[in-house]
């Protein structure tokens, strides 16, 4: 998420394994077309995800999405499940739609089911008992319906508006495993509502031909599906959710980074800015590249949108931008198209509590706007956005709002921007200064490459940062993310 807009806005040894090989698991293998080159060696660790098959039929018009969602999973955790747990995000009030479950079995077999947390999560009765290693099949059917032009009120990726049908988190998605069991948690407002693991989609989308779909992952096939009709097959890759748009009466421009395709969608009347938004997701692409690690996907895509009342959105594959930034902040602009292309490594790649510790992803995504303009060797720019991040945090400790970094987003009323984007970026200043320019950079390759397609919470940020410096960080942990010490800002 960028930030809130103001209120005006031991076994023998094997050879790695050809696709051909792969080619026993046909689910698998076509999720190398999401993949850029070189990185489809990444899906031989498909076992660790699980599987959802998706098909959706879309009616704009309504406003409404049927559809069906078969999900393999496994049991992760420690402890024997007798239920299994979805979210249903847009239930959530600030979501301003609607999603239910139709039907629902289990391993073939209707299954009693009820919910909680405000009907943001429901549970599925096992109908055998699933032990920490088993698995089970989920099928449901679901009914999602947005609202339309209600950015101003509600989470504009759920809605609507400026030719963006924009439907995250159209279908139910399993809650989170902690080592102890389902994440059952109430969703805080305050930041970004998604918690998942990674897995892999195969989703099918029938929609009006007139419509554009843009989507995570990459289409493999199109076809006609009825008068009027397109059907069109997508598949994602190793992600933490599936994005689904679709826009009408925007244009496009696109390049190619390292393998990777990147698509820029615009309102005709911004094609100017529309543009700039592309080469500003090129350049972040090839800097963040650089300095954290190859991107593993085939396409990424950015999308102007009424957002209202928040910036812009990170999502795997895709990122939305407020149409405003487009009109009048060619800085903003840049900036917001910036720190949300960073997400793709901090919260999409690597993947963290973002209902708990949303530092770690937004912390690191904020510092990266300012490593954005050291890659294109713009100092002074970079110098900048340290500044701003000074002053949000220095008038918010002034005022007395400060919080460690560890602090859950329930708890930061009032204070969420300042500590966590702002706070956040500066800890990893303070990082960089303390252990030295080549310390912190096989620090953030090493945490990328050791985080990868998992989940990281703070200590392990630490490890890393430790065994990068070879010296020990933790008074610097401690007075930053622990506790609100009255930290130099660095």
């Amino acid at each position: 998420l960028a930030l809130v807009a103001p209120p005006a806005l031991a076994q023998r040894q094997s050879p790695t394994p050809t696709p051909a090989a792969r080619s026993a698991d046909p689910f698998v293998e076509a999720q190398a077309a999401a993949m850029a080159p070189g990185s489809a060696g990444d899906l031989e660790r498909a076992a660790a995800w699980d599987r959802y098959t998706i098909a959706v039929t879309l009616s704009p018009d309504e406003r409404r999405v049927r559809g069906s969602a078969a999900v393999r999973l496994t049991n992760r955790s420690t402890v024997t499940y007798e239920r299994i747990y979805f979210r249903l995000y847009p239930n959530h009030p600030d979501f301003g739609g609607r999603l239910d479950v139709t039907s629902a079995t289990v391993d073939g077999r209707p299954v009693p089911s009820g919910t909680e947390q405000g009907d943001t999560l429901i549970w599925l009765a096992a109908p055998r008992a699933i032990p920490p290693g088993g698995g089970a099949t989920v099928e449901l059917t679901f009914v999602a319906r947005t609202p339309r032009n209600a950015s101003a009120r509600t989470f504009g990726a759920f809605n609507q508006e400026a030719g963006l049908w924009s439907l995250a988190n159209f279908y139910p998605v399993l809650a989170r495993q902690f080592a102890d069991g389902w994440d059952r948690r109430p969703i805080s407002s305050r930041g970004d509502f998604t918690v998942t693991e990674t897995a892999l989609y195969e989703v099918t989308v029938d929609a009006p031909a007139g419509w554009t779909l843009v989507t995570t992952g990459a289409r493999v096939s199109s076809e006609a599906a009825g008068p009027g009709l397109r059907r069109e097959r997508f598949v994602s890759g190793p992600q933490r959710e599936f994005y689904l748009g679709a826009t009408q009466g925007l244009e496009q421009a696109s390049t190619t980074v390292g393998g990777t395709r990147v698509v820029s969608h615009f309102q005709p009347r911004d094609a100017a800015a529309g543009r700039r938004a592309l080469r500003v997701a090129a350049e972040a692409l090839r800097v963040f590249g650089e300095r954290f690690g190859p991107y593993p996907l085939a396409e990424l895509e950015v999308v102007e949108g009424a957002m209202t009342t928040f910036l812009g959105m990170e999502y795997p594959g895709v990122v939305l931008i407020e149409q405003n930034l487009y009109r009048s902040n060619e800085r903003g602009l840049e900036t917001t198209v910036a720190h949300e292309v960073a997400h793709q490594w901090w919260y999409s790649q690597v993947g963290n509590d973002a209902q708990g510790e949303p530092w770690l992803d937004e912390g690191l995504a904020s510092y990266a706007q300012a490593i954005y303009y050291e890659g294109l060797g713009a100092p002074r720019q970079a110098a900048a956005e340290l500044d701003g991040f000074r002053t949000t945090f220095a008038e918010s400790r002034r005022q007395g709002r400060d919080a460690p970094l560890a602090t859950p987003p329930s708890e930061l009323r009032g204070m969420y921007v300042p500590v966590v984007y702002a706070k956040g970026a500066l800890f990893f200043h303070a990082l960089r200064g303390q252990i030295g320019e080549a310390a912190f950079d096989r620090f953030l390759k090493g945490y990328y490459d050791a985080g990868r397609y998992g989940a990281v919470a703070g200590p392990d940020l630490l490890r890393a940062a430790e065994g990068a410096c070879a010296c020990e960080l933790d008074q610097l942990y401690t007075d930053w993310v622990l506790t609100a010490a009255p930290v130099p800002l660095p």
